[in-house]
């Protein structure tokens, strides 16, 4: 054994001969309040604890430690704790990496120093002892300030005191925290640097989700993983940001914002309003100005046009000033001139000398006095009915433009009044016809509720049955028959609203009888049975009449009718059996042609044999019967049999 003496540590080292086995080592120190001996401990006693900081171990780095304690020892012991009921087994505090080098050395006893500390005591020596490393990721180093900080005994101050950091460090370095899982994934995994991960940090959720979807991308392959994070904060403020100085509303309220940029950081050193991040609040914000500007101008040129965008909806702030009923007309701006602008006063904190500001003051009084005269000519042109005025909503202003109008095109106030007081009689017009029209859409498409049917239904009823009322009815109701014309919907409704039981009963069989008789051409489809089923019952008698009548005429008709279709039906059937019979004759006379063929050929003569002599007797017999033969004659056919051996041939004529 051999002994390493260094200032106030003694280290001693135990070799052996076998090259696999481990070597332990027992660090002796002698610190001011007594003496810390390392003692030797089953590894299987020991265990990590949860709360340390150091959450991925390299493997290379842990084969090359295994490797320096298998030659040197393990220099520096681990530190442990009790655990347990019986505090049969030990937590490391801190050395969870030399732990497992030893592991993988498969050590049986690990040197440790047993601390007696309690659970606050341990967590904040094993975050410590971590954060006091060289090579700590900055991903684990932000979540071990997180970490304490959220024990709430720590602050920023304190913690830079104690590891010996700056505050803006610390600050920074807890910013990662705040960075979305997927970007503080590429922070560990080393593919985008910490610098980096601190400036995306300072965006809300909304904007980092929209940086990692569109620049940098969840593999760190994006456009923005490689640059500087100087470059990176530029990029960031140039596409996900807006200049507070480009807004006219009062802004005051905006400096103390967290999403605007010179909020992001404790430590930033940034001048004027800033940069906001937060879209949605700067657009409500700057609508609300625009709105408020465009109503006050409105309201002090009662003449005041608003200009329509022809091709677009415009923004926001111009679709409700359209909403709230303000006249817009499509007009180009190039057409138009532009009211002057108000210049913009000096600023003493603006200048170092006191006569520049002086000079720049007196220059601004100059072209006050200009732009006062000239606006005072346009008022008085504009009374006067000379030039029309219109206001422009742009995105971030309302600006006034004017032109000249020709002296046929001047009106008077007069004039004016009656072109408004039309427009406004239409616009009431058009409001209760885009309201029927919206009522009757609703109605459509809208299932209606099951409920009792009510008084204002059934007036509503009845002002519709009114108009299918017969004139002879109307002194029922307290109408005399030449009040048609002069039955209007208001004295319908009039009537409607006071009807007694009986005159109710007279309007609902007028309006009964009204769609009974409308297009009913006969009694014999479901329409006209339900007429003639009203006329028997109001009319039975002289229904039944019109019945008989008709019923009688074109019975005799179909009497008539029917004895044609009875002699045609006869007629028909004599004709089929002729045909019939016909038919079955054609087969007997085919048979009788075909005997009287058959004997025709049994009479025909044998022709004579070839070869067979000429002087024989037979051939002789032959020759006279073929001699005999009568000659054809046109229209004759001779059918001539040959006849068996030693008979005649027969001749068969037929004609």
């Amino acid at each position: 054994m051999t002994a390493i003496k260094n200032s106030g540590t003694a280290v001693a080292v135990q070799t052996t001969e076998k090259a696999n086995e481990v070597v332990t080592a027992v660090v002796v120190r002698t610190p001011e309040n007594g003496v810390k001996k390392a003692v030797n401990i089953p590894a299987d006693l020991i265990e990590p604890s949860n709360y340390n900081a150091r959450k991925t171990f390299d493997a290379d780095a842990l084969k090359e430690l295994a490797q320096s304690i298998s030659v040197h020892g393990l220099i520096q012991p681990i530190t442990v704790r009790r655990k347990g009921e019986k505090g049969e087994h030990y937590e490391i505090i801190c050395g969870e990496r030399r732990f497992r080098a030893c592991r993988m050395l498969k050590l049986a006893e690990i040197p440790c120093i047993v601390r007696e500390v309690t659970d606050e005591q341990a967590y904040d020596l094993s975050i410590s002892e971590n954060l006091q490393r060289e090579d700590v990721p900055p991903m684990e180093a932000a979540e071990a300030y997180k970490r304490l900080i959220d024990t709430k005994r720590y602050d920023i101050k304190t913690l830079a005191l104690q590891f010996g950091k700056s505050e803006k460090h610390v600050y920074q370095t807890l910013k990662l925290c705040e960075l979305i899982k997927d970007i503080a994934k590429l922070v560990k995994a080393g593919k985008l640097t910490a610098s980096a991960g601190i400036v995306i940090s300072k965006y809300d959720k909304k904007i980092q989700a929209e940086i990692l979807k569109d620049r940098l991308g969840e593999d760190g392959q994006g456009e923005w993983c490689n640059i500087s994070a100087g470059v990176l904060d530029g990029k960031i403020q140039n596409c996900y940001t807006n200049n507070l100085e480009n807004y006219l509303f009062d802004k005051t309220p905006c400096l103390k914002c967290p999403h605007n940029s010179t909020n992001f950081d404790l430590f930033a050193t940034g001048s004027g309003c800033g940069r906001c991040a937060d879209k949605k609040c700067l657009d409500a914000k700057n609508t609300a100005y625009l709105v408020a500007q465009a109503q006050a101008i409105a309201l002090a040129d009662p003449k005041l046009v608003f200009i329509s965008d022809q091709y677009s909806s415009g923004c926001e702030a111009k679709q409700i000033i359209k909403k709230g009923g303000y006249e817009f007309k499509n007009v180009h701006t190039y057409n138009l001139n532009r009211y002057p602008t108000a210049p913009t006063a000096p600023q003493a904190s603006d200048y170092k000398k006191t006569e520049d500001f002086d000079k720049a003051q007196e220059q601004y009084d100059k072209k006050r006095e200009q732009y006062e005269k000239k606006v005072q000519n346009l008022d008085a042109l504009k009374e006067q009915g000379k030039i029309r005025v219109y206001a422009d909503i742009s995105r971030d202003a309302v600006t006034l433009h004017y032109k000249e109008v020709a002296s046929k095109d001047t009106k008077s106030n007069e004039q004016l009044i009656a072109d408004l007081t039309a427009k406004k009689k239409r616009n009431t017009e058009l409001q209760a016809e885009k309201t029927a029209e919206g009522i009757k859409e609703l109605l459509r498409t809208d299932e209606l509720p099951q409920s009792a049917f009510t008084a204002d239904e059934e007036t509503a009823m009845y002002f519709f049955m009114l108009s299918k009322l017969r004139r002879s009815h109307y002194k029922a109701i307290g109408l005399k028959e030449n009040d048609y014309y002069g039955l209007t919907d208001e004295k319908k409704l009039q009537i409607a609203s006071t009807l007694t039981e009986e005159q109710k009963t007279v309007i609902r069989r007028d309006y009964l009888y009204s769609h009974l008789t409308d297009r009913t051409a006969t009694v014999a489809d479901t329409k006209g049975g339900l007429l003639l089923a009203f006329a028997k019952q109001h009319v039975p008698k002289k229904t039944a009449e019109i019945e008989a009548t008709h019923a009688e005429d074109y019975g005799k008709k179909n009497t008539r009718l029917d004895e044609r279709i009875a002699g045609l039906k006869k007629a028909e059937k004599q004709a089929k059996a002729d045909a019939k019979a016909k038919k079955a004759e054609q087969p007997a006379k085919a048979e009788k042609t075909a005997i009287t063929v058959d004997k025709a050929k049994k009479a025909t003569p044998t022709a004579k044999p070839k070869g067979e002599p000429k002087d024989t007797p037979k051939a002789e017999s032959t020759k006279q019967t073929a001699k005999a033969t009568p000659t054809p004659t046109a229209g004759t056919v001779h059918l001539v049999t040959v006849p068996p051996k030693g008979k005649t041939a027969e001749v068969a004529t037929a004609v």
